[in-house]
């Protein structure tokens, strides 16, 4: 049966990894874990960095990357949902070439929406972890009346061949309005409700042979639809768990890191 768990806020946070998690990621071989910050963001968030330091603590090799939406990278940025993938295998590659034997992609915000396409494209993981997942194309679409006329006029241009085009759109980042200066192709790839930036979209295509751990924060805004629109959808797998801590979008993965850490530690073989 799929877990669902609430917590009454950080100071919850404390469960300890026990035997029983060390003795399943010990007898899976070494685990290595990729985290990728949230849109604007950096890799050195509290979050993360706990997250990554309690992870090194069981055994775990943790990368922790710069991703191109870091900073003011994201209004500039000018790759694509899948050429990020490709960045991803790298890390990965990395992770194997240090050991690793069974690999978690996770990350927080935009990096949640990142791991959660990552192991639909390619679905050889051992799980996908989501921290206050973020990024709405169709949340954008909605709210914005330029957005379906630039994505029309994006995919225009792919289908012309000129995707490598510079191109100016409209984004959002948490109810901030924000001005990206990209190509058409990457635009597209980010921006359209139906690509591989939409969670509701990709959730579904999440293979039941992946677990999925997911975190959310009462205080966030995609609280009233995280659990409906990309939990229960992608959740196939019994191991899979939906946690609930009192935080907001920027502070639930540090929240819950004793649970993220224990639930990656305990992942079956």
């Amino acid at each position: 049966m799929k877990r669902r768990e609430f917590f009454a806020g950080a100071s919850v946070a404390t469960t300890l990894i026990t035997s029983a998690d060390l003795a399943f990621a010990q007898a899976g071989g070494t685990l290595g874990v990729v985290l990728l910050h949230g849109k604007q963001s950096r890799p050195g968030t509290p979050g993360l960095n706990d997250i990554s330091s309690r992870l090194s603590g069981i055994g775990a090799k943790v990368l922790v990357p710069s991703m191109p939406w870091e900073g003011q990278g994201w209004e500039r940025i000018s790759v694509t949902v899948e050429q990020v993938h490709a960045m991803i295998d790298g890390y990965v590659a990395q992770l194997r070439g240090q050991g690793a034997q069974r690999i978690v992609v996770g990350g927080q915000s935009l990096g949640a929406n990142v791991a959660l396409s990552y192991a639909v494209a390619r679905q050889n993981v051992a799980a996908c972890v989501m921290l206050a997942p973020g990024h709405s194309p169709s949340y954008v679409s909605r709210t914005y009346s330029d957005v379906p006329g630039l994505l029309e006029k994006a995919a225009a241009m792919v289908n012309a061949g000129q995707g490598a085009q510079p191109f100016k759109g409209t984004d959002d980042n948490q109810g901030s309005k924000l001005g990206l200066n990209t190509t058409a192709a990457a635009y597209l790839s980010w921006i359209s409700p139906r690509g591989p930036a939409s969670m509701p979209v990709q959730a579904p295509l999440l293979p039941a042979s992946i677990p999925l751990l997911l975190v959310i924060g009462r205080q966030d805004p995609a609280f009233g639809m995280a659990e409906a629109s990309i939990y229960k959808p992608a959740a196939k797998n019994p191991y899979s768990k939906y946690i609930v801590v009192n935080a907001g979008h920027r502070d639930a993965d540090f929240a819950a890191s004793a649970q993220v850490v224990s639930w990656i530690g305990g992942l079956p073989v």
